[in-house]
């Protein structure tokens, strides 16, 4: 993953709610797995596993953020753990095939909780982090974030 693109999750990460948070999740699996198909198309074997393991990780973390008190999570599990097995058995047989049907699968989840942001208002998971403003001064090409930490404070508090 570029160096952007983790800038770019780490913002969204602290100002995101619970269900934007799953969209990052779906969005990083989604640029893992698009970075393991480059891999195999380069020849770079070790890249295209390390680059399947991680959109493994962020499968994993998808189940352990379910509730299984609720519907759709037990669908969700055992779709979750599907797409799991499918980049396990991209890495067994070193082929790019079985990526496409999770990145689908991903692609259309994502799109549900696109939908499902729009929705809701719901307070963000982290506390105690710097805002973002966008837009109160432009770049010589580009728009310019501005950051305030009202509190001097960063981070957990204990």
């Amino acid at each position: 993953m570029r160096d952007d693109l983790k800038k770019e999750f780490v913002r969204r990460i602290t100002q995101a709610n619970p269900v934007s948070m799953i969209t990052v999740l779906y969005d990083m699996t989604l640029v893992y797995l698009g970075d393991a198909g480059k891999a195999y198309e380069n020849g770079e074997e070790k890249g295209f596993v390390q680059e399947i393991h991680r959109a493994q990780d962020c499968l994993m973390e998808l189940c352990n953020s379910l509730n299984m008190k609720y519907e759709p999570a037990p669908v969700l599990y055992e779709l979750y753990l599907y797409m799991h097995r499918e980049l396990a058995g991209a890495v067994i047989t070193n082929s790019a095939e079985p990526l496409k049907q999770p990145e689908s699968i991903l692609r259309r989840l994502r799109d549900a909780y696109m939908e499902l942001e729009k929705t809701g208002s719901f307070e963000p998971v982290m506390d105690n982090t710097q805002q973002i403003y966008a837009g109160l001064t432009y770049g010589k090409h580009s728009l310019v974030e501005s950051v305030t930490d009202p509190s001097g404070n960063r981070g957990f508090l204990a």
